[in-house]
């Protein structure tokens, strides 16, 4: 089979694993479990690399064979100290997977399915994120980013935010502290519904005792549902509040790039700022479409066209191409455009989404 490369697409939710040769055809695919060491660990997530490593193989009847790179694109790696400590327990605990590994951010694996230098990534799953990822002089990954903190400190415009958002504003009227602008009956028998209860008291399991982010965060698929069925204000509101934060990380991005390097971020040839968007909550894009547009015209005169892909197949590619930039891609294969927005009007995007 020749050299072989491999790349992870990890998450909170759940990882996926790419096996691909020196022309760029994909050789095997497998899935697993969650790849954050803020949540598990480190040892944990390179016991789930080597797993998924084996899956591959698995399944095309191959025998396991070690990788000459893999890149590992994963949540909470952002520090050098973890990426060290990745590449130097790789090497002790699982050398047989791949000579070289090269941990980086979750940003990078789609940035480099999606495009072929580097660009903006924004991502909306469990969490939320919004990195520019560049080559710099040395050949290695720069990032620059906006948000990513998590859900103490940020996680705007992610599915937990969403489910939260709506979650606090129904909890806020029925205790008569902020009363909502928007009737909450729907909302209300909704989070009764997919938390099983029927009382504000027995929710706090949720969110002390047993929390789990990825489970609260689930809540908006459920909200998207019943706003594509009912259109209940509420509900529809904590979409297009989100739809605003992934436009206010566009622009904080792009100035804190100018910030940092002391020059404008340009984009595309044509001045075009592109991200390239990941995340299951993309998947409710009309849902969102009209918050983003509303905020991306009150910056205009700062990103004057800007155009949102998503990615339509695994981060993975991208990041096993971190182990090897000179692996050729179809990028345009890759995604498909879910908004363009030029001096404030929607070129390409939901009919009558704004």
């Amino acid at each position: 089979m020749g050299k072989l490369y491999g790349g992870v697409d990890g998450g909170g939710s759940g990882s996926r694993f790419s096996i691909l040769d020196e022309s760029g055809a994909v050789i095997a695919k497998s899935e697993g479990a969650c790849t954050n060491q803020w949540l598990v660990g480190v040892d944990r997530v390179l016991k789930s690399v080597e797993d998924m490593w084996r899956k591959a193989f698995e399944s095309i009847s191959q025998p396991p064979t070690q990788l000459e790179g893999l890149g590992l694109s994963l949540s909470g790696v952002e520090a050098t100290h973890v990426k060290e400590e990745i590449v130097a327990k790789m090497a002790k605990m699982y050398p047989h997977v791949a000579k070289r590994v090269v941990p980086v951010n979750d940003s990078c694996g789609a940035v480099f399915t999606a495009f072929k230098q580097g660009g903006i990534v924004l991502i909306a799953g469990t969490g939320s994120n919004c990195q520019l990822v560049e080559y710099d002089h040395d050949g290695e990954v720069s990032l620059v980013g906006c948000g990513g903190w998590g859900h103490l400190l940020g996680d705007e415009g992610s599915g937990y935010s969403i489910a939260h958002r709506m979650v606090k504003t129904v909890f806020d009227d029925m205790d008569c502290f902020r009363p909502s602008s928007h009737p909450t009956t729907v909302a209300r028998d909704l989070m009764w519904r997919y938390f099983g209860i029927n009382n504000q008291m027995d929710i706090l399991q949720f969110y002390y005792t047993n929390f789990d982010k990825s489970f609260i965060a689930g809540l908006t698929k459920e909200m998207a549902e019943v706003a594509h069925k009912t259109r209940d204000p509420l509900i529809l509101s904590c979409f297009e509040w989100a739809g605003q934060q992934y436009a206010r990380q566009l622009l904080g991005v792009t100035r804190r790039y100018r910030k940092e390097r002391g020059v404008e971020y340009r984009g595309c040839s044509d001045g075009m700022a592109e991200a390239v968007c990941m995340g299951r909550v993309f998947d409710s894009w009309d849902l969102l479409q009209s918050g983003f547009v509303r905020e991306i015209r009150k910056t205009t005169q700062h990103l004057p066209k800007v155009r949102l892909l998503k990615l339509c197949g695994s981060g993975a590619l991208g990041a096993a191409r971190v182990s090897n930039p000179t692996i050729p891609l179809d990028h345009s294969a890759h995604t498909s455009i879910l908004c363009e927005v030029r001096d404030g009007e929607v070129i390409a995007g939901v009919k009558n989404g704004v």
